[in-house]
């Protein structure tokens, strides 16, 4: 009877090694997948986000300065307003120009 129980308990840790292994590759793999596929999604999705937010900060701003200076022309105050965008948000120059200009911009179409 003991001789029975040896091979089997040899052969039961063979197989739960293998097992552990073939888990581990499993892993890797969904890992792998996760941030080649998964992760640029995110990200885009953030950036996204964080664009329409800036631009409705633009768009709060440029409302504010045309109602403090309504008789002047935005060439007066534009660089105020990129200043404040870049206050509020902490992005770069060039983003709280390009802000501002399409919220000015959106505000002569309509």
């Amino acid at each position: 009877m003991m001789e029975l129980l040896i091979p089997l308990s040899i052969f039961s840790k063979l197989t739960g090694w293998i097992f552990s292994g073939v888990g581990t590759l499993i892993l890797l793999v969904v890992a792998w997948m996760a941030t080649h596929y998964l992760l640029p999604i995110l990200k885009t999705d953030l950036r996204r986000k964080m664009a329409q937010y800036i631009l409705l900060i633009a768009d709060e701003v440029t409302d504010y300065f045309v109602s403090k200076y309504p008789d002047k022309k935005a060439i007066s105050w534009i660089d105020q307003a990129i200043d404040k965008i870049i206050e509020i948000t902490g992005t770069s120059k060039a983003v709280a120009t390009r802000a501002t200009l399409a919220a000015i911009t959106r505000k002569m179409i309509s």
